[in-house]
């Protein structure tokens, strides 16, 4: 969120894996009562940080981890409410389809303390982009662990002196998200606005602080 901050980006959903055995049945959810509860204390939060208005507008994209393919679904406004005020009563050990409430609602004139959580649920569309912190490179540039593979650090110090390309090698987040851990706040900082301006199209006159490139090439050779 940080790091996101510094290049102007605003958190606009989360994603999560699951297991496929979600779609055993005909008329399977991907999206479980503890994930309703994640999703909407999220959405709380990010309406909290940018007024209600703005951090509204909150995707839940839920990720088969066997085949990769993903559904997006907005949480409907009773069930974030719901979360708020304690109703939904799950835990990781109780994750299920079948939301357990703390108190009777009623559903279709039915008093129940036992929600279906496709009813907290809208369905929403996607439209695949590029985005402009996405990266170039086919593979990435970080390890499993978050830091910098081998490969990019042996690319951005063969990139140093030459402040085009290199800023066009850092518009990748992930790159810029490990270089985060490993540079002074104030070097972050500078790092990120020369990139933010260069991804904008400020190409003329953004260059790098030779003084960040100095720390860059500190970090990048150890």
């Amino acid at each position: 969120i940080k790091l996101a901050d510094r290049l102007d980006l605003v958190p606009v959903g989360w994603i999560f894996s699951h297991p496929d055995v979600r779609h055993e049945q005909e008329d399977a959810l991907p999206v479980f009562g503890l994930d309703v509860k994640i999703g909407a204390t999220l959405q709380i939060a990010n309406m909290k940080s940018r007024g209600r208005l703005d951090g509204k507008p909150f995707a839940t994209l839920a990720m088969d981890g066997n085949t990769g393919a993903t559904e997006a679904f907005q949480l409907s406004d009773v069930s974030v409410q719901m979360v708020h005020e304690g109703m939904i009563v799950v835990d990781s050990s109780t994750n299920q389809r079948e939301v357990p409430t703390k108190h009777a609602i009623f559903i279709n004139g039915k008093e129940t303390k036992t929600l279906d959580s496709v009813l907290c649920l809208v369905n929403t569309a996607m439209l695949s982009h590029e985005g402009a912190y996405a990266g170039s490179s086919a593979t990435s540039s970080v390890k499993k662990n978050g830091s910098l593979t081998n490969k990019t650090k042996k690319t951005l110090l063969g990139l140093l002196d030459d402040d085009r390309l290199l800023l066009q090698e850092l518009c990748d987040f992930n790159t810029l998200l490990a270089l985060d851990q490993l540079l002074p706040t104030e070097d972050s900082e500078s790092l990120c606005e020369s990139v933010k301006k260069w991804a904008r199209g400020q190409k003329q006159g953004t260059q790098i602080d030779p003084r960040v490139k100095l720390q860059l090439r500190s970090v990048l050779e150890t």
